[in-house]
């Protein structure tokens, strides 16, 4: 299997344009490019989704949304995950998207749990994390999603596929 967790394009401050609620924060328009530059360089690594599992917070939605938006048929099914979101816990994330059946999974969504996440799925320990910059990628590969069965095969910046 091979998962790819991906962090959210750049976005709105809070506070700023009026957004008072941290899960509604928009991509900025770096943000939109960034997340476009994330599908572009993907299909140009042939790079392949069955799905595509999102945070439902607004910033993992549109990066998720804006990834696809040029992506040949059949586009991968886009489908929302409430436990992926900033504090949420690796297990339950892990469980909702072993359940959602496929051998190559998009994840969208943000720091600290994407990197909690991708030191887990490789056996790292409980204070452990992987940094990933926004709309950076990190691919890894495993049997199953549970902790540390996987290896991770690369971790990018943005601007390695852009």
């Amino acid at each position: 299997m091979d998962l790819y967790l991906i962090r959210h394009g750049d976005a709105v401050p809070l506070g700023e344009q009026g957004i008072e609620e941290d899960g509604e924060r928009p991509l900025t328009e770096i943000g939109h490019k960034q997340a476009r530059n994330v599908g572009k360089g993907l299909r140009a690594k042939d790079i392949k989704f069955d799905k595509v599992v999102t945070s439902p917070l607004v910033r993992a939605r549109e990066t998720a949304e804006d990834i696809l938006k040029d992506w040949p048929e059949p586009r991968p099914e886009l489908i929302v995950c409430e436990d992926l979101v900033p504090d949420g816990k690796p297990k339950r994330a892990a469980r909702f998207i072993r359940d959602v059946k496929g051998e190559r999974i998009g994840i969208v969504g943000h720091m600290p749990q994407l990197g909690v996440m991708a030191a887990w799925l490789i056996g790292g320990g409980k204070d452990t994390q992987v940094d990933l910059a926004k709309a950076g990628v990190a691919h890894v590969t495993c049997d199953t999603i549970r902790k540390g069965c996987g290896a991770l095969v690369w971790l990018v910046p943005p601007e390695w596929l852009a």
